[in-house]
């Protein structure tokens, strides 16, 4: 492609560089797709959103099998993420979380882990991530137009024509918009809600930064370092996170991500420098204060007004917005770049197809958009219930489980329809034909009725209609109801490494691992259990050798609600 040229046409043309657009560039490239790739920017450069979690790299994975790019799987195992891509991550093998009081030290009994699976997840240094599949893409033939910027588009019946800022004009069959929030597909076409419809307020800021020590590895009694996980700070309305990249023995890299998210109508905007709101914010929490006494930033702050924003449709006449170009919630539970990785798993067979029939009819883009919007009010809800359980540790400990079972459930929904997959070639087990839904959790329709019951639940809390201890019990209340109807697999517990190939797997070892999850996700972590309950939990998870005379039984949850369907558990007011 001769770049000199005053005009340009493209099949695809992608707004975006960074990890969604790339990705999805380096697919279409490989299927013979002509893209262009644009980007006012260039690599390498800054960004967050780096802490993987299982959904995430399973989902890669599929790409990388499904479209033959051994690449893609580079990212998400460890060593060969260090071997080929960058010696600069660490690793995540929990979600830890720290509950914290002002002006007081954190009792390490309230602490909680939720594991990852056996193998490590990651923690991207997402500027060499992003320059990696920027290459990557570039690799299979997408052109590359970095430091350009786009002053006009128009979407017609003929396609779509970009306009740069020097008077450059692209065309192509197909837009894809992957730039965030300022967005100019979204903007220029008035697709934004005004105002969003999203409940969960929070605004950020945040840095990279050294001299960043494990927290308080003399006292935790976690089975695992926190500093071998994505660590978060809880406090009433806010949260601290802490991602190093140096926890990994294959790292050279001494840095450390670090961040602020709090409530704004707690906690308005202040006249000083993100810097010193950071510090500020530090000392209320003396633990907290502790492990960044010594810290250093080695990057500018960044300070940001209200994150959240949504779109009114995602997907028209030949366009999507893709992932964080249509809507954004908050970074908990790093599920940013797994709701970008599910919406180009659903995107690219619909545009394949329409790039192959030359008909981009909308009706054969809708369920991309369907699917991002429940998304969108998905991780509304989960990450809004969080921030008002954190008035109270007992709620936010209920709460955690909400979270811990819809995660548990589709992992293992799409671990089963992915050997499905492997197995037969049928592509109708990755489409939810099957029950096994590449999309979240909320598609299971028994764990939709638990979740808007928890939901219903702390938000009476809110409301100051129901008090957060009666909350709480009610939402293990119904964890322990649950059916939990997705088969627990051979295959799908080799795929998450908790089994090896070779290894016997009787229907009684899966029935423990079942009953080991139930006991883990039901049971209230209480000050007394909260060390024992997670070596059990790891215990199940690791599958013991079944001739040392495992238990039939599992320790008896705190609940006795057994089998109850929620509605049949107290109504809520």
């Amino acid at each position: 492609m001769i770049l000199n040229e005053t005009k340009h046409d493209f099949d695809v043309a992608i707004l975006g560089n960074g990890l969604s657009g790339s990705m999805l560039a380096t697919i279409l490239g490989k299927q013979g797709v002509k893209v262009v790739l644009i980007d006012a920017d260039q690599h390498p450069r800054f960004a967050v959103g780096e802490s993987t979690i299982p959904h995430t790299s399973l989902l890669i994975s599929l790409l990388a099998e499904k479209y033959d790019l051994p690449e893609l799987e580079h990212l998400i195992h460890a060593d060969t993420l260090a071997k080929h891509v960058s010696a600069t991550c660490g690793i995540k093998r929990h979600f830890g979380y720290v509950y914290h009081r002002p002006g007081e030290k954190y009792d390490p009994k309230e602490g909680l882990q939720f594991g990852t699976s056996a193998r490590d997840e990651n923690h991207w240094f997402r500027q060499d991530i992003d320059a990696y599949l920027h290459n990557l893409a570039v690799h299979y033939g997408a052109v590359s137009r970095q430091k350009t910027r786009i002053a006009d588009l128009k979407i017609d019946e003929g396609g779509v024509r970009l306009t740069t800022s020097t008077g450059e004009e692209i065309n192509a069959r197909y837009l894809v918009d992957g730039t965030g929030h300022n967005s100019i597909l979204a903007h220029r076409m008035n697709l934004r809600d005004t105002p969003t419809r999203l409940k969960h307020h929070s605004r950020t800021l945040f840095t990279h930064m050294v001299d960043v020590p494990p927290f308080d590895e003399a006292n935790n009694p976690l089975p695992i370092s926190y500093h071998k996980g994505t660590l978060h700070h809880c406090f009433e309305r806010g949260w601290f996170w802490v991602i190093p990249f140096n926890n990994n023995p294959l790292s050279t890299n001494p840095i450390v991500s670090v961040g602020l998210t709090i409530d704004p109508r707690r906690y308005p905007k202040p006249d000083i420098s993100a810097e010193q709101e950071f510090a500020e914010f530090a000392k209320i929490y003396p633990s907290v204060a502790e492990q960044f006494k010594d810290a250093k930033a080695i990057r500018p702050w960044v300070s940001t007004g209200r994150l959240q924003y949504s779109s009114k449709k995602t997907t028209g006449h030949r366009y999507c917005l893709m992932s964080h170009a249509s809507g954004f919630v908050d970074p908990l539970f790093s599920r940013g770049m797994v709701n970008t990785v599910e919406v180009i798993c659903a995107l690219l067979d619909p545009l394949l197809n329409a790039l192959a029939t030359d008909n981009f009819d909308e009706e054969a883009f809708a369920g991309v958009d369907l699917e991002q919007q429940r998304v969108l009010d998905y991780n509304d809800n989960l990450v809004n219930g969080s921030f008002i359980s954190w008035t109270n540790f007992d709620l936010w400990n209920a709460w955690l489980r909400v979270f811990g079972l819809g995660t548990f459930l589709a992992e293992f929904h799409l671990m089963n329809g992915m050997s499905d997959y492997t197995r037969t070639g049928d592509e109708a087990h990755l489409t939810g034909a099957t029950k096994n839904p590449i999309f979240s959790s909320f598609e299971d329709p028994d764990y939709a009725a638990f979740f808007d019951y928890s939901v219903k639940a702390i938000e009476a809390v809110e409301a100051g209609t129901l008090g957060a201890e009666d909350a709480a019990q009610r939402i293990f209340d119904s964890a322990d109801s649950y059916a939990f109807a997705v088969p627990l697999r051979r295959d799908s517990l080799v795929r998450a490494h908790w089994i090896k190939e070779g290894d016997k797997l009787s229907d009684r070892d899966l029935r423990f691992v079942r009953n080991g999850f139930r006991w883990a996700l039901t049971t209230p972590l209480t000050r007394d259990l909260v060390s024992s309950s997670e070596n059990f939990f790891r215990w199940c998870a690791h599958r013991p050798d079944p001739h040392l005379g495992l238990p039939v039984e599992v320790p008896k949850a705190a609940s006795t609600t057994l089998n109850r369907k929620p509605e049949e558990l107290a109504p809520l007011a």
